[in-house]
């Protein structure tokens, strides 16, 4: 082999050791996005419906696109910009009419995708007020591959990255359904940092050696 492609394949493992040190120092700028009022049902949205001693009135609904959910004997009801809570009441004031004070209990979850990088990645049905960091914990963490600094909200066709998530408020950040939370990877010059080290260390010695 001759001196230049030796200078060649030095240079090369370099640039891998400088691309090494760029990824663990850069900082993605992150965004921030909006989310439904903590509490707040959203298009989406997995909600339960419970009314006790009727047991064809209790339902397992979804928010439609249009913020709406269809009930036994209630039809189409609106719950844009409603709480759980407002919710329930107002159920039990229509069931009211006919029902002789119905008791009635309303769960709503939120329907999150988590990929990537983590031990467990899947769809879960989380609870309105569960935040990034209570996703990606609930997905069983980062794994060893994973990059901690690179994970985003893909929301419809916008991505937000959150670097930060686990250190700062970025991590209680709130999530909606259809929302898909992703782990990126480490690159292979930072999971092989040692291997990349030892090839320019050897490509050293052999330029020195071929200049004697």
């Amino acid at each position: 082999m001759s001196l230049r492609n030796f200078r060649a394949l030095l240079a090369l493992g370099i640039v891998g050791i400088s691309l090494l040190g760029a990824s663990s120092g850069a900082q993605s700028a992150a965004g921030s996005i909006s989310a439904a009022p903590l509490g707040h049902l959203a298009p989406g949205d997995d909600v339960i419906v419970v009314v006790f001693r009727e047991k064809e009135l209790t339902a397992h609904v979804y928010v439609d696109d249009r913020e709406q959910v269809a009930l036994p004997r209630l039809g189409v009801l609106s719950v844009g910009g409603l709480t759980t809570d407002m919710l329930r009441d107002t159920i039990r004031a229509r069931y009211s009419t006919f029902l002789r004070d119905p008791s009635v209990d309303v769960r709503a979850l939120r329907r999150i995708t988590v990929n990537g990088a983590v031990l467990k990645p899947d769809v879960y049905f989380t609870d309105p007020s569960m935040t990034l960091r209570d996703v990606i914990a609930r997905a069983g963490g980062v794994t060893n591959e994973g990059n901690p600094h690179k994970v985003s909200v893909v929301r419809g066709p916008m991505a937000t990255e959150y670097p930060h998530w686990s250190e700062t408020a970025e991590g209680l950040t709130q999530l909606r359904s259809g929302d898909e939370v992703v782990v990126g990877r480490r690159s292979w010059v930072s999971m092989n940092v040692g291997a990349v080290v030892g090839i320019a260390g050897l490509l050293t010695s052999l330029m020195i050696a071929f200049k004697r």
